[in-house]
């Protein structure tokens, strides 16, 4: 029994090199057919052209809804049928300024780049099953029913921060996504913990908490001044932040707090390091369900998706220079 276990678990460690992730592939999977040529401008709407009507409204309470998520679909709302998200996290806790802040996932253009492969899934999605993607992952909640207002609400609000840009142009906006952490470097170099603990206890306790609690607004269904970043109310397993070089992209241009990419605070590789400490397995965080069915295809697999019992330890931490082809 033990030599065939080892046999399987040599044939899909040799399965999952000779299928690692292809950066290529993802690219023409995720072609449309369409490449914008010009030249955009990152460019955040000034909400008093929001229009004093019906539309008007709902952008409104979508923009509500972003920034003070747990107080409309929190898991402390005084209607049951009403709390949606797991945890007490605002959708701006990672999409920071209401989803316009540049390089800090925005919404700018994210209308624009609707429906679109999703390796996640290995399907077409919609900005609603984006957005669910998000309630259940980040939020560790619950899918929002596609036709509620609050649904529509969000895609409101996303549709008029995204005024301007051209269908299939969003790939073009500089400043949506996410800057890339020095990619040489992960190929190459593992992310240390124990450093990164170094750098949290320096540049991220005062905020998040030595054990990573955050820091809690008082009242019911308030939030927090600062997110916990492990812990019952943080994300689940599932979500992006969860995978080393995502949580490191995000932290290098955002973290600490005044960060840009511009003027960054942490070096690449501190934030390669403070990103793998937050997310190591002695720091409890939910699990999410069905996880082992994400990414089903290992070609367009993402290279830091770390499903303990599963994937081996180098696509938690890397180095990562034997998964990406």
């Amino acid at each position: 029994m033990k030599k065939f276990i080892k046999i399987v678990t040599l044939s899909a460690l040799c399965t999952s090199a000779l299928f690692g992730f292809d950066p290529k592939v993802l690219s023409e999977r995720s072609n449309t057919g369409y490449k914008y040529e010009g030249k955009l401008e990152y460019k955040i709407p000034d909400v008093n052209t929001i229009p004093d009507n019906q539309f008007g409204e709902l952008v409104k309470y979508g923009k509500e809804l972003i920034v003070h998520t747990s107080k409309y679909i929190g898991p402390e709302v005084e209607d049951p049928k009403m709390r949606f998200a797991g945890n007490n996290l605002q959708c701006q806790t990672c999409h920071l300024d209401a989803g316009t802040k540049a390089y800090s996932a925005p919404f700018i253009g994210t209308t624009a780049a609707f429906p679109q492969y999703r390796p996640r899934e290995d399907t077409i999605g919609t900005l609603a099953e984006r957005i669910n993607g998000c309630m259940q992952r980040s939020m560790n909640g619950y899918p929002l029913p596609q036709d509620s207002k609050e649904m529509k609400a969000m895609e409101a609000y996303m549709f008029w921060l995204s005024q301007g840009i051209p269908v299939g142009g969003a790939t073009a906006l500089e400043g949506r996504g996410l800057a890339k952490i020095d990619r040489k470097m992960i190929k190459k170099q593992a992310a240390n913990p124990e450093k990164g603990k170094v750098v949290y206890e320096q540049q991220c306790a005062s905020c998040h908490g030595i054990n990573g609690e955050g820091i809690k607004n008082e009242g019911r269904a308030n939030g927090y001044i600062y997110p916990p970043l492990w812990g019952e109310d943080s994300y689940n397993k599932g979500a992006g932040m969860y995978r080393v070089l995502k949580a490191a992209d995000f932290i290098k241009s955002n973290m600490p707090l005044g960060a840009t990419k511009e003027n960054p605070i942490l070096t690449d590789e501190e934030a390669y390091n403070v990103a793998a400490y937050m997310n190591m397995d002695s720091h409890y965080r939910p699990e999410k369900i069905n996880r082992k069915n994400d990414f089903p295809d290992e070609v367009v697999k993402a290279p830091d998706v770390y499903r303990e019992g599963i994937e081996t330890k180098e696509h938690q931490v890397g180095p990562f220079g034997k998964i990406i082809k």
